[in-house]
């Protein structure tokens, strides 16, 4: 699959310095990257092959048709990161490997992950007003909180206690 990905990013770059770029057994690699998005070899874990077919498929689109990936990753809230070639997409995969669980927490907070994926300055964190509070101000925030929460539950249950009586 990392060949597959490799060979589409080549193709990238090489149609970004020529748009009329062909390689010269063009024929034989289409035929292979068609055997390959379309394997069924029963040695390999069903996942392996899904996981198979599904990137040799997208480098075919791309190599063939010069379809590129898409690909939308949810940052938050408001921020939506869309990969839409095959470079961002290997270097947003590259990060997460190498961050794994802290990638999002980067893709929020580091400027310059963020200037890598043209997101802008990093924005206010949601939850940033919490750390500065005291710990006898968060524990009020929180107590708060659960009393609505164990009203709305309450009168939601009384409800529905209504409802269930009346049939």
């Amino acid at each position: 699959m990392t060949a597959g990905e490799a060979i589409a990013l080549l193709y990238e770059l090489a149609r970004e310095f020529d748009e009329d770029f062909e390689h010269e057994d063009e024929v034989a690699l289409f035929e292979l990257l068609k055997q390959l998005a379309t394997d069924s070899v029963k040695h390999r874990a069903k996942k392996d092959r899904r996981q198979q077919r599904s990137c040799f498929r997208d480098v075919q689109g791309y190599v063939v048709e010069k379809e590129s990936p898409s690909e939308a990753v949810k940052l938050g809230k408001e921020n939506l990161l869309e990969l839409n070639s095959w470079t961002q997409k290997r270097q947003y995969d590259t990060l997460c490997h190498v961050l794994m669980t802290g990638m999002l927490v980067h893709m929020k907070a580091n400027p310059i992950l963020r200037e890598i994926f043209d997101l802008g300055a990093p924005g206010l964190d949601d939850y940033s007003h919490t750390r500065s509070l005291s710990k006898a101000q968060r524990t009020f925030i929180n107590a708060a909180a659960f009393k609505a929460r164990t009203k709305a539950r309450a009168k939601h249950r009384d409800k529905r206690a209504v409802t269930v009586s009346s049939y």
